[in-house]
């Protein structure tokens, strides 16, 4: 996994639009949430993992609070992840063969 930051666009069933920038802390708290949870791992459930991420970032942004992981995972209407210029241009730069 690259040091980059993992970039969201996230919109609740309410229509509430955030565009979310999860950092290493928030994948360690990821982590403890999977752990503590017994979910799956992101290899058996992107789109969990991706929602988790989401909680984890905008909980330590302060944009939601007083909400549970699975009251916040109900309310997820889409997600997408956000591509990274930087890793398009490496990948224009070694061509595959």
């Amino acid at each position: 996994m690259s040091n980059n930051l993992i970039s969201l666009n996230l919109t609740t069933t309410n229509g509430t639009v955030h565009d979310v920038e999860a950092i290493f802390s928030d994948l360690i708290k990821y982590d403890i949430i999977r752990s503590r949870k017994n979910y799956p791992s992101k290899e058996e459930s992107e789109f969990l993992f991706m929602g988790l991420i989401a909680f984890c970032a905008l909980q330590r942004e302060g944009k939601i609070e007083g909400i549970k992981v699975e009251e916040f995972l109900e309310q997820i209407a889409t997600v997408e992840a956000q591509e990274d210029d930087e890793s398009e241009e490496a990948e224009a730069e070694f061509p595959v063969f």
